[in-house]
């Protein structure tokens, strides 16, 4: 299957982030009240818990449809590729800092005692920790795949 251009699997996930995105944009928006009226839940949860992870998925998959956009265009490797993963990288690791402020905030605010839920919120923390490192990795692998294409670029 071809990965580059418009007809590549590069757009079709470019798409498919489009399609989560708006999805997402519109559950963080609509989901606090339905949590509030249908379930009678406490809207601070939401504002504490939600939001701020709803706004850095939202900032990471937007970050990625202009990634994709460049498959779709047949230039992966250019220094705009390089900022995003950076960018996206450094955006993951503020979901992580996030991830630890929520874990501190169910159990000291909230009391929470749930082991599952305290388990699952520390394994948010480190797969975003995780996702952050691997991002600036490959941003580095990006930085010098794109010097050698210039340097190619230069040669011929």
């Amino acid at each position: 299957m071809k990965v580059m251009g418009e007809k590549g699997l590069g757009n079709i996930l470019k798409v498919t982030l489009q399609i989560c995105l708006s999805i997402g944009i519109t559950t963080v928006i609509i989901l606090p009240f339905v949590l509030n009226k249908c379930l009678g839940l406490n809207l601070l949860n939401c504002f504490v818990v939600i939001y701020p992870n709803g706004v850095i998925l939202s900032i990471i998959t937007y970050k990625f449809i202009k990634l994709f956009n460049s498959l779709t265009k047949n230039n992966p490797f250019c220094v705009e590729n390089v900022k995003i993963l950076k960018t996206t990288g450094i955006v993951a690791l503020i979901g992580s800092v996030i991830w630890i402020f929520n874990l501190i905030f169910e159990i000291i605010v909230i009391k929470l005692d749930n082991i599952v839920f305290i388990a699952t919120l520390i394994f948010l923390c480190i797969l975003y920790f995780g996702v952050s490192i691997a991002l600036y990795v490959l941003s580095e692998l990006f930085k010098k795949a794109t010097e050698y294409k210039e340097e190619n670029e230069l040669t011929i």
